[in-house]
């Protein structure tokens, strides 16, 4: 059976039950490689043994209508299980979507996963192809198939390829570890789109593979959704198109569908201004004091002695950092709670605002109370067992969000911090990081396995207009970033960790409205002083060019004078000085940019009024490093700023014009158009 859109033709093959052909009418690449092993719509079931099964489609019949391909399917893996997939050809996307029903009284079905592209492969031993990967913030990896077979990939711990049979498969969970649901594999001449745009934001594994025998990529999603005896489950639409453009294009499929669902106006007005914050980590970490709840206004001083008001607490509960959660009362060694009190009390009467660390997932297993309340609380998978975390030498438990009693003794412990506390803010440690996981827990409130997310938006939303009560300017922030925890957090913690293939750009491209906050301090764990070095300058080039606010210890990393003290303040300095330009601006990755000297790296902006700003970052110093800029439109005026915001150019330009961004690490460039 065929479908066509206005730049491809597919064919779907009853025979292996999945597409033979998708040919780009626009480049005349067939992007099926290799014919397909797995069928495009398959289900996992749980028996009557609590043992999940793989349960394969059978018997297809198939009828085609006004370019729409409907496949029936009565059984599977000799199950009475019915299933209607639906295929709808429109411009540039394959619209996919199954109807499913259990008529199975033996086996529960639990995950279903659709849709299975497999066999397609872009780019050869003379052109680069790419995945977009939306892990945190994303990723932008160069040559998967190659690097999925790797060894770094394979050790990229709980993000990292697995070998089963034939395949390398990477699987994380939306939305959490996967901050959004869909993926962009792409060349220099194709590309190809895939997302799960699912309005009820289910549990969601987002699956990217590399054959091992023959070189394919595969791209596939499965939902976790219990479906007992009688009952039916529409999937909700997943999304392919095919085209020609890079990743930015699939980025603005997936912002269309999920905008609707989200709010990008809830950041109180003073935030707007902010950019940097001071992390305090430093009060009771594993046994050992480093400061008081009296040394908080001294704390505090060494911040704003930099000009930073913020001050991020976190160490300050019992027992101190990673430890005996959910607990959060004062360390009784730090202080008094008014002693803790009074220390963010003398915090806002200077001018300043405080953030407290709570976190938002795990339950210690030596705490008195885990017996009682931890597991009634934890997470339950399939074969009834609770799911284990190890934080240095800690042992936890995961909690369930979707079920009422963590949900809303997480609600009320952050509230009472506030209230009781003073706190302007709250932090929600591993919330949009750590990953989100189906609950098989049937005494639970939730209604259905796969409602995690939900309970984690219930969360944010019901905290958010809680802490507005107390505080018109309350805030949320969370660990790294998801694109439904978006609407009600003001800050998004995306850390910086292994080398491997990070690229912020993809979130903050699609989400220009969410603030990303980034680690900037000399990495604690690198001993080597040129490797640390290296990692300093290109971890702040990196957070300046995304225009996050910059989260530096002041009263840790950045308390001796060394050159990353002397660097840091004056990167902090540009950092003030853009924030003008960026507080309202849109994001807009590489546009403008037609090419820049390697080593150095470069952003562009939309400025509120009209104008266009190129932020650069040369953080090698390269005398010779040039930006080459294309600009289509006739330029008015140009001012240029280098790293201690010395303005060093004023010209007018039109076309591809080339800048030096040499001597310096940090340039600012100001475009105005004539009309």
């Amino acid at each position: 059976m065929r479908i066509k859109g206005k730049s491809y033709i597919a064919e779907f093959d009853k025979e292996i039950n999945n597409f033979s052909s998708i040919k780009n009418s626009v480049t005349g690449m067939d992007y099926i490689k290799s014919a397909p092993q797995v069928p495009l719509l398959s289900l996992t079931g749980l028996n009557k043994e609590a043992e999940k099964i793989t349960l394969i489609p059978e018997e297809a019949m198939i009828k085609s209508e006004e370019n729409t391909i409907v496949v029936q399917y009565n059984r599977f893996s000799g199950f009475s299980i019915f299933a209607e997939l639906t295929i709808t050809g429109q411009e540039e996307k394959m619209v996919i979507s199954a109807d499913i029903q259990n008529n199975e009284t033996g086996v529960d079905i639990v995950e279903v996963l659709c849709p299975h592209i497999s066999g397609v492969l872009f780019g050869d031993e003379t052109r680069d192809s790419y995945l977009i990967y939306p892990h945190h913030a994303g990723e932008k990896i160069l040559n998967p198939v190659q690097e999925f077979a790797g060894e770094k990939m394979q050790n990229y711990g709980r993000s990292g390829t697995k070998l089963a049979g034939n395949v390398y498969a990477r699987e994380i969970n939306y939305c959490g570890l996967a901050s959004m649901s869909w993926m962009y594999y792409y060349d220099d001449k194709n590309g190809l789109y895939i997302g799960s745009h699912d309005e009820r934001f289910p549990v969601t594994g987002v699956i990217a593979e590399a054959g091992n025998d023959k070189p394919y990529m595969g791209l596939n999603f499965r939902k976790h959704h219990r479906i007992s005896y009688g009952q039916t489950y529409k999937t909700g639409d997943y999304v392919i198109a095919i085209t020609e453009k890079d990743w930015h294009y699939g980025a603005q499929i997936y912002r269309s569908y999920i905008e609707p669902y989200l709010d990008f106006d809830h950041t109180p007005e003073f935030l707007k201004n902010e950019c940097s914050l001071n992390q305090c980590y430093n009060f009771k970490r594993r046994g050992t004091i480093e400061n008081y709840f009296r040394d908080i206004p001294d704390m505090y001083e060494a911040g704003k002695a930099w000009g930073i008001r913020h001050m991020f607490i976190a160490s300050w509960n019992r027992t101190g950092f990673d430890s005996f959660y959910p607990e959060y009362y004062p360390d009784m060694e730090l202080g008094s709670a008014m002693e803790f009190r009074r220390g963010l009390e003398y915090v806002k009467k200077h001018d300043g605002f405080s953030t407290l660390y709570i976190n938002a997932r795990i339950f210690d297993k030596k705490s008195d109370f885990h017996k009682t309340l931890g597991e009634k609380m934890a997470i339950r998978q399939y074969d009834g067992s609770m799911i284990g975390e190890t934080y240095g030498p800690e042992h936890f438990t995961v909690n369930c969000p979707s079920d009422s009693l963590w949900r809303d003794y997480l609600i009320d412990t952050a509230e009472f911090a506030v209230k009781a506390y003073g706190a302007d803010g709250i932090y929600l440690d591993q919330l949009a990081s750590a990953e989100p996981f189906p609950c098989y827990n049937s005494e639970h409130s939730h209604d259905n396995i796969g409602d995690f997310n939900n309970g984690y938006v219930y969360v944010l939303k019901e905290l958010f207009h809680r802490l507005k009560e107390y505080n018109p300017d309350a805030y949320l922030m969370t660990e790294n970033c998801g694109d439904i925890y978006g609407s009600y957090v003001w800050g998004n913690l995306t850390w910086n960790g292994e080398h491997y293939d990070e690229f912020f750009n993809v979130f903050k491209y699609t989400f220009p409205e969410f603030v990303q906050v980034n680690m900037v301090n000399p990495r604690g764990w690198v001993q080597d002083m040129e490797e640390k070095r290296n990692w300093f300058y290109k971890d702040m080039q990196r957070a300046i060019l995304l225009g996050s606010v910059l989260w530096m210890g002041i009263t840790t990393h950045l308390k001796e004078e060394t050159e990353f003290v002397e660097f840091s303040k004056k990167a902090l300095n540009f950092r003030e000085k853009i924030q003008p330009y960026i507080n309202g601006a849109t994001f807009l990755d590489n546009k403008y940019i037609s090419e820049i000297t390697d080593g150095c790296d470069a952003t562009s902006w939309r400025l509120a009024d009209g104008r266009v700003m190129i932020l650069c970052g040369n953080k090698e110093k390269v005398d010779t490093a040039v930006v080459k800029l294309n600009l289509d439109e006739t330029s008015l005026e140009l001012q240029v700023f280098n790293t201690n915001w010395e303005q060093t150019v004023e010209r007018n330009e039109t076309g591809n014009v080339v800048y030096p961004i040499g001597n310096e690490r940090l340039w600012c460039f100001i475009i105005g158009f004539s009309k």
